[in-house]
């Protein structure tokens, strides 16, 4: 027997040399609520001396405001364990853990409290709080930079006027207003829906496209508003649903709008101004939820005062006009564009094609009346005809390079010599460059020319050209 109580007394020694070197805070306390023991850590922590709590009532200690609440108490009060968070009057925030001490026959004898410093991990929180505003922020700064910058499929650009359209049509996009793009042909109107569109809250719904110049004008009503099963000779007999029920809760775009009939005309305003689409022999309306954005290339002012288009219409389109400057007007882009072509270009077919800066300056210079299709055109036209690893003016189509010569060589010209005799003189110079630069010999060049090498001999020395 006295071995089993010396037993014991070395348990209990060793079990309260552990609370004492513990990190955590203990405070034991009986079922009256009295502290019968604590430890250095809980010392620390709480910022309370053994001398103030031992012995002493929690109840006492909280009504002294040493700690803003107790955990030994509200234990006392339901017999169940608890954590909480608060406290001490030593300003620390601690972690506290609680729970009931039963004896051998499972009566409740006092509480044993543990309670743990969280002021790092309150540190630690605090500072991944700030790590995420700060991140968020980066992702709001991210957010208007991708909106300043406006990267979409199709759309390649440097010039400020195209950055005020796309960050016009940018903030466009978030209503359900009717939009008007105007431009000429090729400057990239239905790009720019699409881009409208993507930037949309109905991004996720139907986006039909209609192109107006391409729909019979006897098959417009139907193809646009659909029709009842029987309603007209050759119809079927299910029917059929318009494209704008299909693109019902969704977007259509009515590219070319300026070839509508007066008859759809008059139709369309209905359906802008009613919200719903009536089929060809129906007689039950049904209702749409569609937002309408439209395109066109022509003057529709001007079409209004030829009476071709319907004044209330087009300001009923008209809500967000926005208008995309030809490329001629903006020629920083003309550069990016030709990257961008070549680029696809290379990737496709593989290989690493390059345009001489000289080539690229006539480029830039040119006038391009059929816009970013031309110039798509136009690149992938040299592209195809050039042999070399360099595109130069060789491949350069003859309209082209027949503006280039007009509008930049005649400059040169010396003394009284007419305008078109230089204009022919250059032009000869760069065929006979063309053929040189082709042929390893003077006598294949002429060839080629359908010249006598000695001929040719005399114009290289007229023209001064270097082989």
């Amino acid at each position: 027997m006295k071995m089993k109580e010396e037993v014991m007394e070395q348990i209990q020694d060793y079990i309260f040399g552990g609370l004492e070197s513990s990190s955590d805070g203990v405070l034991i306390a009986d079922m009256d609520g009295n502290t019968l023991y604590v430890n250095p850590a809980y010392e620390n922590i709480s910022g309370l001396k053994r001398s103030e709590i031992l012995g002493k009532k929690l109840q006492t200690l909280l009504d002294e405001n040493a700690f803003n609440e107790s955990a030994t108490l509200k234990v006392l009060e339901t017999k169940q364990s608890i954590s909480l968070i608060h406290r001490y009057i030593s300003g620390r925030t601690a972690l506290t853990t609680a729970a009931p001490i039963f004896d051998k026959d499972k009566e409740m004898i006092g509480v044993i409290c543990n309670t743990r410093n969280i002021e790092d991990l309150i540190n630690l929180k605090k500072e991944l709080e700030r790590v995420n505003l700060i991140k968020q922020r980066y992702s709001q700064e991210l957010e208007l930079l991708r909106k300043e910058h406006f990267p979409a499929k199709g759309l390649i650009y440097k010039s400020m006027a195209m950055q005020e359209v796309l960050r016009f049509a940018s903030n466009a996009a978030a209503f359900d207003s009717t939009i008007l793009i105007s431009g000429e042909s090729g400057t990239g109107k239905e790009v720019l829906a699409n881009f409208i569109y993507q930037h949309s809250n109905r991004k996720d719904k139907p986006f039909i496209k209609v192109n107006c110049a391409a729909i019979p004008k006897d098959l417009f009503e139907s193809e646009l508003f659909g029709y009842m099963p029987g309603s007209f000779t050759g119809a079927s007999n299910s029917g059929k649903a318009g494209l704008f029920e299909l693109a019902n809760t969704g977007t259509i775009l009515l590219d070319e709008i300026g070839e509508l009939t007066m008859p759809i005309q008059s139709k369309l305003l209905r359906v802008i101004q009613e919200q719903e689409v009536l089929r060809i022999g129906g007689t039950k309306p049904i209702k749409l939820d569609v937002r309408i954005i439209s395109s066109t290339n022509r003057n529709l002012l001007e079409e209004i005062k030829n009476g071709t288009f319907r004044e209330d219409l087009y300001f009923r389109m008209n809500v967000i006009p926005i208008t995309i400057p030809p490329l001629r007007n903006r020629p920083e882009d003309i550069r990016e564009l030709i990257n961008h072509f070549l680029k696809k270009l290379n990737t496709k077919y593989q290989k690493n094609v390059i345009m001489s800066q000289n080539l690229v300056e006539a480029l830039v210079k040119y006038s391009w009346p059929g816009n970013v299709r031309e110039l798509q055109n136009v690149v992938e036209y040299m592209f195809i005809m050039n042999e070399r690893e360099e595109i130069s003016f060789e491949q350069l189509p003859d309209k082209i390079l027949n503006e280039h010569v007009l509008m930049n060589d005649y400059k040169h010209a010396e003394g009284q010599k007419g305008k078109l005799d230089y204009l022919m003189e250059v032009y000869e110079k760069s065929i006979l460059q063309s053929a040189l630069n082709k042929h390893s010999s003077l006598r294949k060049a002429a060839k080629t020319l359908g010249i006598n090498p000695s001929t040719l001999s005399r114009k290289i020395k007229k023209y001064d050209i270097d082989i």
